[in-house]
């Protein structure tokens, strides 16, 4: 029920972000004659946080993906929030493993 909750948020969280031209980029299809947008999912993602709005699954995304483009400072404060916020036991294995390192 909560990954449905969660992709349901993140649906919603696309349509947002599809108003708004600075997370996104507008490509053309010349082969199937569509037009389809790249969405930067951290930055809705970090944006929708600011509001107030949040979930645990945002927290480890954002933690994992500054982890991963090696900007291990903005890493650490995503994940310091997740598990100031969350019990341990709600947070996944590889968010922890991840924060040990840090």
């Amino acid at each position: 029920m909560n990954s449905l909750v969660f992709f349901i948020f993140s649906f919603l969280l696309l349509g947002i972000s599809n108003a708004n031209s600075q997370t996104q980029t507008v490509f053309y299809d010349s082969i199937n004659k569509q037009k389809y947008a790249l969405i930067d999912v951290h930055k809705t993602y970090e944006r929708v946080i600011e509001k107030g709005y949040a979930s645990i699954e945002m927290f480890e995304y954002l933690g994992k993906y500054y982890y991963e483009s090696k900007d291990f400072e903005k890493s650490k404060l995503y994940f310091d929030i997740l598990f100031k916020k969350y019990k341990l036991s709600q947070i996944s294995s590889k968010s922890i493993e991840l924060y040990k390192t840090l």
